[in-house]
């Protein structure tokens, strides 16, 4: 088991199989086991006045990048447990990132093991596999308003939300030219900051506030996956993106 500098231990859950296996997700979860990962040298405190100060559970919800897709050690790299050794300890990480899944698709099958982990901290970034598959806005819309509410109602946790990022230039991500996937990002980071803050719930600006365009190195050779670097800055912006809101 992993523990922080502290001593206190930090659980991890792995990350569930691909595409083929969305129906079993539940029955995954509910076989979890534990993932050793190197503790950070100083141990994290909650920021004075958090809102959460004891231990931890946090859920991912999200896709690849959850997964770790990219790194030759995603249970140790991704930045998902990069952000739970980022947490106050004690900190349980349930990570239900599923490579491909889009974010209606998430909703059904990872939402039943989110409620069931009983969290008080979710991150939810499901947003570049619904635009590399054409799904309309309003219906990407309709779908994120309908999961926050529910993630709200039914676990009271604290709840971020990851937008689309920016990316080096001539680099094709979202399948776009430049220009044009400018365009499209800034209209979804639009959308999504509307449903946000009309949820009440903390965004997670990785458009301005995680610099891929600045350091192309961040990404890995497919031009969509992070590598070691990326998903430990992309980790820190989450984590100073909680401490500022003084969600930990």
């Amino acid at each position: 088991m992993l523990k922080s500098a502290s001593g206190a231990p930090v659980t991890h859950v792995r990350e569930v199989g691909r595409r083929p296996a969305l129906l079993a997700i539940a029955g995954i979860a509910a076989s979890i086991g534990a993932a050793a990962c190197a503790p950070f040298a100083a141990t994290p405190r909650p920021t004075p006045g958090a809102r959460l100060q004891g231990p931890l559970t946090y859920v991912a919800m999200g896709a690849s990048d959850a997964a770790g897709v990219g790194v030759d050690r995603p249970s140790q790299d991704g930045w998902v447990p990069v952000l739970g050794r980022l947490l106050p300890p004690p900190v349980r990480v349930v990570n239900l990132g599923i490579p491909g899944i889009r974010l209606r698709e998430a909703a059904i099958v990872e939402t039943p093991p989110a409620l069931e982990a009983r969290p008080n901290l979710v991150t939810v970034w499901l947003v570049v596999n619904d635009i590399l598959n054409g799904v309309a806005l309003e219906s990407y819309r309709a779908d994120l308003e309908a999961l926050l509410s529910r993630l709200k109602a039914e676990t009271g946790a604290e709840i971020a939300v990851g937008n689309v990022p920016d990316s080096p230039d001539g680099s094709g991500y979202l399948g776009l030219p430049d220009g044009p996937r400018r365009q499209v990002a800034t209209r979804w980071n639009g959308a999504i900051a509307e449903v946000v803050a009309r949820q009440g719930v903390t965004p997670v600006d990785l458009w301005s506030r995680w610099p891929v365009r600045q350091y192309p190195r961040y990404i890995g050779p497919d031009g969509l996956h992070p590598t070691v670097e990326g998903y430990r800055v992309l980790a820190q912006v989450v984590r100073d993106t909680l401490r500022e809101a003084m969600v930990v």
